[in-house]
């Protein structure tokens, strides 16, 4: 557990350097629809944090999260779902002036593999960024459900108090690793958990391992805030991501983004086997960090 001060200075620390937007969570008996995302209207900063104690014990709803977890990691083994990742190059304006978007279907296999097929891939508009070199390399690999059941002895989860997020009363969590490891990546930031369904809907962080944050190649980023989708009546999957960084060129400091939508989650028919599978990484099983 950390003191009060070093939570604040963290947690304040963490959405300073993410200029992210702020699309909405919303219940939902279908596929989870978001409201558009708004990138240019971001809160300057988050409410002061509230930590009056829950109607539950802080580590009985960081446990009953953990195993809403492990329902998602099952769940998620009996879906098909499409990723887009759009990639832009920002102007002084802070608009889009060239940009690279790759969407593909996505099928989990019952034993926890990824396939991945190609639906569309835009010619690149971009000017200073040469991502040439592969659709895979534009994420960095990480589990979709970091905090399960089984991953929660390595971490320090610290309750700060209740926050509502969009149309959701939720409860957050600092969550850093007790100890980092060379060959392991660990998540190290804040998630927010629905009051009513005890479920992660937010996520600010980035994993880290012994030799600093991970990343996707050359492309620096690494801190992300993801707001889940619910599908059905019981599930989170993700369906919208975003980081903001900085690409240094020549002396140049260009700034860049990269998007990632998740939608279309359907139960799967057939056997993914003809699709390609995707890169073997640390994510593909979403079981395993």
């Amino acid at each position: 557990m950390t003191d009060r001060s070093n939570f604040v200075a963290a947690r304040c620390a963490l959405v300073l350097v993410l200029a992210a937007a702020a699309p909405a969570l919303i219940r939902a008996q279908g596929n989870g629809p978001m409201r558009a995302p708004e990138p240019e209207k971001l809160p300057a900063s988050l409410p002061a944090p509230k930590p009056e104690a829950p109607p539950l014990p802080p580590d009985e709803i960081i446990s009953r999260f953990a195993a809403r977890e492990d329902d998602m990691v099952r769940a998620i083994k009996g879906y098909t779902f499409q990723r887009d990742i759009r990639v832009q190059e920002l102007g002084p304006d802070r608009k889009p002036a060239g940009q690279y978007d790759v969407v593909t279907q996505i099928r989990v296999s019952p034993d926890g593999r990824m396939f991945e097929k190609m639906v569309s891939r835009q010619p690149p508009t971009l000017q200073h960024l040469d991502l040439q070199r592969g659709d895979s390399d534009l994420l960095a690999p990480a589990p979709m459900f970091p905090l399960t059941t089984a991953m929660l002895p390595k971490y320090v989860v610290t309750y700060g108090g209740t926050e509502r997020v969009d149309e959701l009363n939720t409860y957050y969590f600092m969550v850093k690793p007790k100890a980092v490891e060379r060959a392991r990546a660990y998540f190290s930031g804040v998630v927010w958990v629905d009051t009513q369904d005890l479920a992660i809907v937010k996520t600010i962080g980035k994993w880290v391992t012994e030799t600093g944050d991970v990343k996707a190649g050359d492309l620096p980023f690494t801190l992300f805030e993801t707001y889940r989708q619910q599908v059905g009546k019981n599930l989170w999957f993700p369906g919208y991501a975003r980081s903001d960084e900085t690409f240094e060129q020549g002396g140049a400091h260009i700034p860049i983004r990269i998007i990632v939508k998740w939608s279309g989650y359907a139960p799967q028919t057939g056997d993914p086997s003809s699709d390609a599978p995707a890169p073997a990484k640390p994510s593909d099983n979403p079981d395993k960090p």
